[in-house]
């Protein structure tokens, strides 16, 4: 049987350039609604609707923003998350995507049960330093203790406009190989994704090892056995290794509507908190120590 690689069956969108926005204009890559809006003396081209904008997309890039100030206190802090939409030209600035969380619950309980909010916003003018944003949607997880099959952890996706919820993310429990399944706003299954348990980047996935390496997750439709799409944890770069930053591309499969698009987009997200969060028993040693040193540092 013939294998076919991922970058020839679904594209290499890493390897795409990352559109950045010029000092005068900015060119439009979608095919909503467009108006022009001025900014500190800038004229702006942007889409009005994000839903179109993300239906053109065949595959997003999600880059976590790195948290130094974490890496020197060893104190948990909220995950900020940056979201290009692919296109033929290269990748679009999309969404931001911020944590709302408690910094009890951050600190005291692990990434996979923690109750959290991410608030996804959408930058219209696609330049990340533009402090004009849209509230778009909510990925809510509520504080869930699973053990085996009892209170798995969810993300429930919601509209911020109306409170529509377009789905759910179900992370069920399995012998090895980690499955998620998604649910449409029918809480109807669309798709199912795991990935195989023995891959080098999902099985060491919080040392320097698993950071080396990719991690990939396939995408199903239920009752087919044949991947529509994919979801993979990039290689670490520099900044990655020291920090616990992450990045991540996903492969939309073709049919996917725009609602189907943003929950795999959260799926994404949700994978980071369940495998690429947790602390490795000495990254929690060395946590430990650094609040120890700033704690006496503190009391001098």
């Amino acid at each position: 049987m013939e294998v076919i690689p991922y970058e020839q069956k679904f594209g290499a969108p890493s390897k795409q350039q990352i559109i950045m926005p010029q000092q005068n204009i900015i060119s439009q890559q979608a095919t909503g609604k467009a108006g022009q809006q001025p900014f500190g003396g800038l004229q702006f081209i942007y889409v009005q609707d994000p839903m179109l904008e993300l239906a053109s997309c065949s595959g997003v890039l999600i880059r976590q923003e790195p948290e130094f100030f974490e890496q020197i206190t060893g104190c948990e802090t909220p995950n900020r998350y940056h979201v290009f939409g692919s296109s033929p030209q290269g990748f679009k600035y999309l969404f931001k995507c911020k944590e709302n969380s408690n910094c009890c619950m951050r600190n005291c309980f692990p990434s996979t049960q923690r109750q959290l909010d991410i608030e996804i916003t959408h930058c219209a003018s696609a330049d990340p330093m533009d402090p004009i944003t849209t509230k778009f949607a909510n990925a809510y997880k509520p504080f869930k203790c699973a053990i085996c099959c009892c209170c798995r952890p969810e993300l429930i996706l919601t509209l911020t406009e109306g409170k529509v919820q377009l789905g759910r993310i179900r992370h069920i429990c399995t012998v090895c190989d980690p499955e998620f399944e998604i649910f449409d706003k029918n809480d109807e299954l669309k798709y199912i994704a795991n990935a195989y348990c023995c891959q080098c980047g999902l099985l060491c996935a919080n040392n320097f090892l698993g950071k080396m390496h990719e991690a990939v997750f396939k995408i199903y439709t239920p009752g087919n056995k044949d991947e529509v799409g994919c979801i993979t944890k990039s290689m670490a770069t520099y900044s990655e290794l020291v920090t616990d930053a992450d990045t991540y591309q996903i492969n939309f499969p073709s049919g996917a509507n725009a609602h189907d698009k943003l929950l795999l987009l959260s799926l994404g997200l949700m994978i980071d908190y369940q495998y690429f969060e947790t602390d490795s028993s000495d990254e929690k040693k060395k946590k430990e120590k650094k609040k120890k040193e700033a704690k006496k540092e503190m009391q001098l």
